[in-house]
């Protein structure tokens, strides 16, 4: 093979390996877009009526010094209508007084659903991607559709951050983790929000499909001349599929 041959064929190579290196990095770029799309087609073929489930809800609230502890049990039907979709099991230990049963029953109807179907509302709008020290992907929304987040019954979406982090269960990609961050801010004009944080952990069900484990919450506040906080840890448990 003379000099010119060598010559043209060395290039093709080098043209070659470019090429199959233009390819990764399309293709590593791409590859978040596509988990992102799954995770959304995924959520979105959930709902808030897919399953019934009990809820224990363990908090510790401080208020100008002096910290109380409760720890409610709760269970949500969703073969149920109205206000028995929700129950509030006990208070505490004991059966709850007609007084909290009936201000818990008022409630009930604009008692939001939590679950998984809850990332249709947002895993579509704009995001970044990264990967974390074990590997899994984490996309981080600078803020939230409106009315994705609420505290204290005001819509704080647009001042929340939120880095979700992606497994992958035997070629099974979910989320198994939610960090929201609340930037501080006025709730009701006479509120200040200093603090607010929440962890969110899914883990997959006996039907393959994602179901919320656990969501921990670190509240601090001021308002009407009182300062205090709130940390709240919710564990799920007792599901039943009833579709």
């Amino acid at each position: 093979m003379n000099k010119k041959l060598i010559h043209h064929a060395v290039i093709a190579a080098r043209m070659a390996l470019l090429g199959l290196a233009c390819m990764s990095i399309a293709i590593a770029e791409n590859k978040p877009d596509e988990l992102k799309q799954r995770i959304l087609t995924q959520a979105q073929s959930m709902g808030p009526d897919d399953y019934a489930f009990t809820r224990t809800v363990k908090s510790e609230q401080t208020s100008n010094g002096k910290t109380e502890h409760h720890v409610n049990v709760e269970k949500f039907d969703p073969t149920k209508s109205g206000e028995a979709r929700w129950t509030l099991v006990s208070v505490d230990g004991a059966p709850p007084s007609a007084e909290v049963l009936s201000r818990y029953q008022k409630e009930s109807l604009k008692r939001r659903v939590p679950g998984y179907y809850r990332f249709a509302k947002y895993f579509g709008t704009a995001s970044t991607a990264s990967t974390d020290s074990r590997g899994r992907t984490v996309f981080h929304f600078n803020s939230l559709p409106k009315d994705t987040a609420i505290v204290m019954d005001s819509d704080v979406s647009s001042n929340t951050s939120a880095d979700v982090t992606v497994t992958d269960t035997n070629g099974a990609p979910f989320v198994e983790q939610v960090h929201l961050t609340v930037r501080p801010m006025r709730l009701k004009l006479i509120m200040k929000l200093e603090h607010y944080e929440s962890t969110t952990r899914y883990r997959l069900g006996p039907e393959g499909k994602p179901l919320l484990a656990e969501n921990t919450a670190d509240m601090t506040g001021s308002g009407m001349g009182q300062e205090g906080g709130a940390h709240t840890v919710a564990t799920y448990s007792d599901y039943h599929a009833v579709k």
